[in-house]
């Protein structure tokens, strides 16, 4: 790999990782979801300082052409990235399901109460005091 190509590789690598950092300092990105980020982020750094590494590595795990591992290990943090997307919108659908239903048996509940408050013809202006402690209607 060219120096080039390397310096291209690790400032990508760096402002990979200062994005997730500001996003996780400004509360825009959770640290559960940064986590995995983080990890590509900073592969990006590393793998092309330690190309040597790499040939090693590829050459022990079987890969004839080693930078197809690293797109190898790329693919699997984005697979597990979106597995981890894939869960959080699962429990956040299933807790959807939930405030739905409880705000249905809640306009229920509200539909019922106006219901037995017509039925039992209540007043439907609050009574107001006059000067001698008598109740009046508050309207004209």
């Amino acid at each position: 790999m060219k120096s080039e190509a390397k310096i291209f590789v690790c400032i990508l690598g760096i402002a990979v990782l200062l994005y997730v950092v500001n996003l996780v300092r400004t509360k825009k990105l959770k640290e559960k979801f940064a986590l995995l980020w983080l990890v590509f982020a900073t592969l990006l750094v590393i793998a092309p300082l330690s190309i040597e590494v790499v040939d090693k590595v590829a050459e022990l795990v079987g890969v004839d052409y080693p930078p197809a591992l690293l797109f190898v290990v790329g693919f699997i943090i984005f697979l597990l990235i979106f597995f981890q997307f894939s869960v959080s919108i699962s429990r956040l659908n299933d807790q959807l399901k939930i405030i739905i239903q409880e705000i249905a048996i809640l306009g229920s509940r509200i539909s019922e109460l106006e219901a037995l408050s017509r039925k039992s013809n209540l007043p439907s202006k609050p009574q107001e005091k006059d000067g001698d402690g008598e109740s009046r209607s508050a309207g004209p």
